[in-house]
């Protein structure tokens, strides 16, 4: 759901007077995304946030977290060895020997930073998290966010256009028109309309957008849900104008829409897959024996 449809939906539910800005609106649905939905979401444990970080410590063996990470958590820590992944360990902070190089062999959480362990060790990371959606902006608005009506490749870049012209800022995110909304890239930087390729996780298509660092033509969430969060924001308006029957009314309507979305969201494949514990030799019986599934 775009922006100007969710504020158009939030005013039909609502009956909301032009009084209340359309910026206003759509600040009343990031703190309901970020109080409820972004919650909700990730108790779920489908992903719908995941992205991927490759990145180096520090002398110190230090990695700060990246600057949009949910709850300043991760998923996963990996160490690159030869050509392929292994997951480290997380260990309490008070477990840490503190040596000092060699390869890393476990990890903790201090404050806002990844700690190898042991200290001062190194290598390249892999590090999995959930990322915080970019807030809601006006998709009429040309100075925060433009469609991608072209994509020409090369073998460093990605050249776009946009329509209407974008005149947004230097560092920008690409959002995907897709039934998620995910970034496909964060935080890049761009040279005119040309933006690094290594920097994606995904190649933009037609249909994207190129929005200002942060923000999102889009509601952030999977579109089934995107209802749940214009009765939500109608509620939250209407008690602050102290219609509390109405109100009440909207947030029945919300969580009847969240109930019946659950089972739609989880589990998102079929299959519903079991992970592979114990290493991948003894997970493909390579050790001598095959893993039950």
């Amino acid at each position: 759901m775009l922006t100007t449809e969710f504020v158009a939906e939030v005013r039909r539910q609502g009956s909301i007077q032009p009084t209340y800005l359309d910026t206003d609106i759509l600040l009343d649905g990031d703190k309901e995304i970020r109080a409820m939905f972004i919650p909700l979401l990730e108790g779920l444990r489908q992903n719908f946030f995941v992205r991927t970080l490759t990145a180096s410590p520090d002398s110190r063996g230090r990695v700060a977290l990246p600057d949009r990470a949910i709850a300043a958590a991760t998923r996963s820590v990996q160490l690159a060895i030869d050509q392929g992944w292994v997951s480290l360990p997380q260990r309490d902070m008070a477990d840490a020997d503190f040596a000092y190089g060699g390869i890393p062999s476990a990890y903790f959480i201090d404050g806002g930073s990844i700690q190898l362990l042991p200290t001062g060790s190194s290598g390249s990371l892999r590090i999995r998290y959930a990322c915080r959606p970019g807030k809601m902006v006006l998709d009429t608005d040309a100075s925060k966010v433009a469609r991608i009506d072209s994509v020409v490749t090369s073998a460093s870049t990605y050249t776009v256009t946009t329509s209407p012209a974008f005149t947004g800022g230097s560092i920008v995110d690409v959002v995907s028109y897709g039934p998620a909304h995910q970034a496909k890239v964060i935080s890049t930087v761009r040279s005119g309309l040309a933006l690094v390729l290594a920097d994606f996780q995904e190649a933009p298509v037609v249909g994207d957008w190129l929005c200002n660092y942060d923000t999102s033509p889009f509601v952030p969430l999977p579109e089934e849900l995107s209802s749940a969060l214009v009765h939500r924001v109608a509620a939250v308006i209407l008690r602050a104008l102290a219609y509390e029957g109405e109100a009440a009314q909207q947030e029945q309507l919300a969580e009847q829409v969240i109930k019946q979305c659950i089972p739609m969201l989880t589990p998102r494949n079929e299959g519903n897959p079991l992970p592979i514990r114990g290493g991948m030799r003894r997970a493909l019986g390579l050790g001598g024996m095959w893993r039950r599934w």
